[in-house]
């Protein structure tokens, strides 16, 4: 019997009802940064909006430096 190649997990999609709780802003807000690509996310399908937590939580890191570089004086 020939060894299966072992797959690394598929990291959970979330949708934009999910997202817009997780980081706690209005449904509407989060489909404008989607609109101008502000924020990460995955199209499927050509139509559905998804988001990875591992593309989320870099973009929230990413912001929360610049803001801090932005206020030190």
């Amino acid at each position: 019997m020939a060894k299966k190649k072992k797959e690394p997990p598929r990291e959970r999609l979330f949708t934009t009802d999910e997202m817009a709780k997780i980081l706690q802003v209005e449904k509407r807000v989060l489909v404008e940064w989607v609109q101008y690509r502000r924020i990460p996310h995955v199209i499927i399908d050509g139509r559905n909006v998804r988001f990875k937590l591992s593309d989320i939580a870099k973009w929230v890191r990413d912001k929360n430096r610049t803001s801090d570089r932005a206020h030190i004086s």
